[in-house]
């Protein structure tokens, strides 16, 4: 049975690049695991998170500032006017991506923010599934809500600013 996939021919060799750690051209078992499930081994990890880091830090400081991450205008081209995610990506970036407060992302953070064995990860799933889900907005998920939104619990991939910034891969 044939597999569809919803990646392009080029969005796969990238995937393909960035797990071929040796770079020649063919992939062993490890290389395999990071083709499959690239956020779960740790040198493709950090390969992403470079990029990233790369992609958002326009001024090429080495840093990505609360204003980078929050008007990226690639993650942004359907959104760019809209306040709420504007303050949804705020809260985000110093509520959970800057951990050390000094007001900007680096490699580490990174990394970290995009790991889905660390805790912030699991984290913004669930604040994420909140959001969505909570249509009373009372913190809380009836078995009504979850009914009501079976089809976002099953579809649901990742919370938005992860997405975002994970267009390309």
């Amino acid at each position: 049975k044939a597999v569809v996939s919803t990646q392009s021919t080029g969005e796969q060799r990238h995937k393909f690049r960035q797990a071929d750690e040796n770079g020649d051209g063919v992939l062993n078992q490890l290389e395999y695991v990071a083709f499959k499930n690239p956020m779960t081994t740790g040198y493709v990890l950090n390969r992403i998170a470079q990029e990233l880091l790369d992609d958002f830090d326009t001024d090429k400081d080495g840093r990505v500032s609360l204003d980078e991450f929050v008007h990226h205008k690639a993650s942004r081209h359907e959104d760019e006017d809209d306040t709420e995610i504007s303050n949804l990506r705020k809260m985000e970036f110093q509520g959970a991506m800057d951990t050390n407060d000094d007001t900007f992302l680096d490699l580490r953070e990174m990394k970290d923010y995009l790991n889905p064995r660390g805790s912030n990860f699991i984290k913004n799933e669930a604040r994420h599934m909140m959001h969505e889900s909570d249509t009373n907005r009372d913190r809380k998920l009836s078995l009504a809500e979850i009914k009501d939104n079976y089809l976002h619990f099953q579809t649901h991939k990742q919370n938005p600013v992860i997405k975002a910034i994970h267009d390309e891969f």
